[in-house]
């Protein structure tokens, strides 16, 4: 059996931990969405049970990976993340992901199942259609008048970033790189996890209506949940209430039975 050796180095440039627990009931790492970094989920601790360590992916081309070339597929995202979480499988592990990090939760299951079997015990996806179920947008191709305007229906919160217009050379490009990966995604049909699978979304969601929510259905063997929350594309900004709905669901320490 060959033994692979996580490599940490990875881990940290990938992860960023907001709660470490010496003996965690599990670990929950989240993929924010286009354009979002790790940042994102940093108060997520505080709405969850203690014993649960809370990591955020932060993707590149954005904060502290500011000097490194931005994704332009999936693929860019997918392999890294499941490497840098390698050194946590055998333990209660759960993926979230909002909107684009859906896509990015779902296709690094995937990938980690495909190398190891079910290690992942929660997929949790938000803000986002189903794999098979996507329409194509164009809204890396738009020019950054009309990109700020898609993005100030998608989330009101955008217009702080307007009071300090000299930021918007450093959001629009990754925001505009990770809507060319969306672009670019594809999957003709549905490839079921293992893992059971929750897909939460808002109710006056513009893009992802509770309909779309149930065509996730497809994407697993296991157990399937839905729960469309009050708001629209970033009703997470309610975020006790999201955590609420996902805590029940996620896992618990295995019992382990040592063979002599």
């Amino acid at each position: 059996m060959t033994v692979t050796i996580p490599d940490l180095r990875t881990q940290s440039r990938w992860l960023r931990p907001f709660h470490q627990v010496s003996r965690p009931r599990c670990r929950l790492v989240c993929a924010p969405h286009a354009g979002g970094t790790a940042h994102t989920y940093r108060t997520w601790p505080t709405g969850l049970p203690s014993d649960v360590e809370v990591h955020a992916v932060q993707y590149p081309g954005r904060q502290d990976r500011l000097g490194e070339p931005a994704p332009t597929s999936m693929a860019d995202l997918v392999g890294p993340v499941a490497d840098a979480l390698e050194p946590f499988l055998g333990e209660p592990l759960a993926l979230f992901g909002h909107s684009m990090g859906a896509i990015v939760a779902y296709e690094t299951t995937l990938e980690l199942e495909r190398r190891h079997g079910k290690v992942v015990d929660l997929l949790a996806v938000s803000g986002s259609r189903a794999p098979h179920h996507r329409e194509k947008h164009d809204r890396h191709e738009l020019d950054d008048a009309e990109l700020i305007e898609e993005l100030r229906s998608l989330n009101d919160s955008f217009d702080d970033l307007l009071a300090a217009p000299e930021l918007l050379d450093l959001v629009l490009p990754p925001i505009r790189a990770d809507f060319g990966v969306v672009a670019r995604y594809r999957r003709d049909t549905p490839v079921p996890v293992a893992a059971p699978l929750l897909a939460l979304g808002g109710t006056t969601d513009p893009d992802v209506s509770p309909e779309d929510l149930h065509r996730w259905r497809a994407c697993t063997h296991g157990a399937f949940g839905t729960r469309a929350l009050t708001g629209g594309h970033f009703y997470l900004t309610d975020e006790q209430a999201v955590l609420d709905v996902l805590a029940p669901w996620l896992p618990t320490r295995r019992h382990v039975t040592h063979r002599v």
